[in-house]
């Protein structure tokens, strides 16, 4: 996921008091009704929670604390001391402990929640794809929104707005600045959808640039290195992303770029839980999560640091991936075609008729 700066939004700690309802004044006090549950209904409930106290149970046997794992970037003790206010506040809202688990990269991450050597994990989009498909034991709780309330981001191609390039049909031909392959909105995100939509970046521009990261990229279009790059924008383009925080900087004029393609709105990662997890742990784990920003704003800043933070936690959905899922999967095989009719004998080939090559310059392109 794209790098997002830390904010320092002042949020309120003042809570409401719950208010405590009583009986009305003077109201008479409403006749009791007798009624007997049917032995049936009261067996199977019973049966009920005694399995469900019984998997319950069994859960709390194996893990006598949750173990929430994180990407570590700056080192494991310096990231598990900024990431203590969070792991408190999680285990205030708990009936066991709570433990970090610093892991060194996503796959590692992604491995540790599939093995259930963590039951919680702080993902980006494609590792909770990842590891969803890899077991389908893994269900997102929240995801952090940014200080404008945006779920997510779009990935884009822009270039320069002085340039001749005005939209991405006239890009064909053009030098495309990529960041590094690790980066998912400078480079797996274009570069695939790109593929979906029937252009292969590798044969469609006359190169592809590599460059140190998205800022890079876009820096390139004024170096002379290349005509069109691909960076991350806000959903209003304005707010927060690469150009953005290039024009923050001082280092991009306002209306110097433009952009020529946009992808559909990227989520941020989520935090997610293994499906095994109990289920009032879930609805504790949810509701701290999604009151985190009044009820702890040190905890969020602690855990949404590296993010546009500021908005809080939202309510997140399975199917809101759809669209990291759909890239990461592999492309459809072709449809297989009928075999030609054979042709009727025409008598021998003249002895110096080419044959036919195979993938010609004429086959279609997909759209």
């Amino acid at each position: 996921m794209p790098p997002r700066p830390i904010t320092g939004l002042a949020r309120s700690r003042n809570r409401v008091p719950a208010r405590r309802w009583g009986p009305l004044p003077h109201a008479p006090d409403p006749p009791r009704l007798r009624f007997r549950w049917p032995t049936a209904v009261l067996l199977a409930l019973s049966l009920s929670a005694l399995a469900t106290g019984g998997v319950h149970a069994a859960w709390r046997d194996d893990h006598a604390v949750l173990r929430v794992g994180f990407l570590t970037t700056a080192g494991v003790g310096y990231d598990a001391l900024r990431l203590e206010p969070f792991r408190a506040y999680l285990e205030s809202w708990l009936p066991l402990p709570v433990e970090l688990v610093a892991l060194a990269s996503y796959a590692a991450l992604v491995d540790a929640q599939v093995t259930d050597r963590v039951q919680y994990a702080i993902h980006s989009a494609t590792s909770y794809v990842t590891a969803a498909e890899a077991c389908d034991c893994v269900e997102p709780l929240a995801l952090p929104a940014a200080f404008d309330g945006a779920r997510g981001f779009h990935a884009i191609l822009v270039t320069r707005a002085d340039g001749a390039i005005a939209t991405l049909a006239d890009a064909e031909g053009a030098r495309l600045a990529v960041a590094g392959e690790d980066s998912v909105a400078g480079r797996l995100v274009p570069m695939k959808l790109l593929a979906r939509e029937g252009i292969d970046p590798e044969v469609y521009f006359s190169t592809i640039v590599e460059t140190a990261g998205p800022e890079a990229a876009v820096t390139a279009l004024f170096t002379g290195v290349a005509d069109v790059a691909a960076a991350w924008s806000s959903p209003t383009g304005q707010n927060f992303g690469v150009l953005a925080a290039m024009v923050g900087d001082g280092v991009l004029g306002t209306g110097q770029v433009r952009s020529v393609w946009a992808s559909p709105l990227i989520p941020f990662g989520p935090h997610a839980v293994r499906s095994d997890v109990p289920e009032e742990l879930k609805v504790q784990l949810a509701a701290a999560l999604t009151q985190m920003a009044t009820a702890s704003p040190e905890a969020l800043d602690a855990v949404d640091r590296s993010t546009i933070g500021g908005g809080g936690f939202v309510a997140v959905a399975d199917g809101d991936y759809a669209v990291i899922e759909a890239l990461m999967a592999p492309p459809a095989p072709p449809e297989p075609t009928a075999p030609a009719e054979p042709a009727e004998p025409a008598g021998p080939a003249a002895p110096d008729a080419p044959a036919a090559e195979e993938g010609s310059a004429f086959s279609p392109r997909p759209d």
